[in-house]
C-alpha cells in the first residue's frame, strides 16, 4: 500500500526543519543483513527509507534497529523453544482490507475501533517501541504491505491491534494513540508523527 507523500516530497519537508547532514542512510549490504534476519524481504517504501533516510532524523522518529534486531532473535529463539507458536515475517499479512473497513463503523457507533489477531501475527516485523509494552509493527505482505500497525508485546489469541497513530496524544477506549480507522502506510506514518512532534517536541 503505497502512502501519500512521495519519498521526496518526504525529503523537501524534511529538509524545513531537519538537519540532514545527520542522516545516516543505511548500505544495500546493510539492508539485506536486515531483511536476512527478519527473515523476509522488506516492503518497498521502507526500505527505500532505510537506505535514503537510515533510521530517521530529528525531530522526526529514528528507529532503534538494535531493538529492532534484538526483539527479533529474541521472538525467534523463543519460536525454537515452541515450535507450535512459531510464525514467519514472509506469512500473508492476515488482516484485510475488509477487516480495515470495519474500523469507521465501529468508531462511528463509539465503540472502539479495534481488530482481534493473534500475536505472534504472521507477516510483521517489528518497528518501534512506544513506552511500557506497546509496540508498532510493519505489515510485510500483501494489500496492506507496508502499513504500520499498534499492538502489545507478548503472545496471545485474539491480541488487540490498530492503526498506529502515535501522532493522536489521547488514550480513547483505553488503547494509546488510538481512533485512528485508516490503514497507515509507512511514509504518511513517518512525516505525521514527524509534524506531530515538531508542533509538540518531547
Amino acid at each position: 500500500m503505497r502512502s501519500d507523500v512521495s519519498l521526496a516530497q518526504l525529503s523537501d519537508e524534511l529538509a524545513q526543519f531537519a538537519s540532514l547532514s545527520d542522516i545516516a542512510p543505511l548500505s544495500e549490504k546493510e539492508v539485506q543483513a536486515l531483511e536476512g534476519i527478519v527473515g523476509a524481504p522488506l516492503p518497498e517504501e521502507f526500505r527505500s527509507f532505510l537506505l535514503r533516510f537510515g533510521p530517521g532524523v530529528r525531530p522526526g522518529p529514528v528507529l532503534n534497529l538494535d531493538w529492532i534486531i534484538d526483539e527479533t532473535l529474541s521472538e525467534q529463539q523463543m519460536f525454537a523453544e515452541e515450535p507450535d507458536a512459531a510464525v514467519s515475517a514472509s506469512a500473508p499479512f492476515p488482516i484485510s482490507p475488509d477487516d480495515v473497513a470495519r474500523l469507521p463503523q465501529l468508531a462511528a457507533e463509539d465503540t472502539e475501533p479495534i481488530l482481534w489477531f493473534d500475536k505472534p501475527m504472521p507477516g510483521t516485523m517489528f518497528l518501534c517501541g512506544h513506552g511500557c509494552t506497546w509496540i508498532s509493527m510493519l505489515a510485510m505482505n500483501g494489500d496492506l504491505a507496508g502499513t504500520v500497525w499498534m499492538t502489545e508485546m507478548g503472545w496471545a489469541e485474539a491480541m488487540y491491534w490498530w492503526p498506529s497513530a502515535p501522532w493522536l496524544n489521547h488514550d480513547r477506549w483505553g488503547f494509546p494513540h488510538s481512533g485512528w480507522t485508516e490503514p497507515v502506510p509507512f511514509l504518511d506514518w513517518y512525516i505525521r508523527w514527524t509534524r506531530s512532534r515538531k508542533t509538540h517536541p518531547t
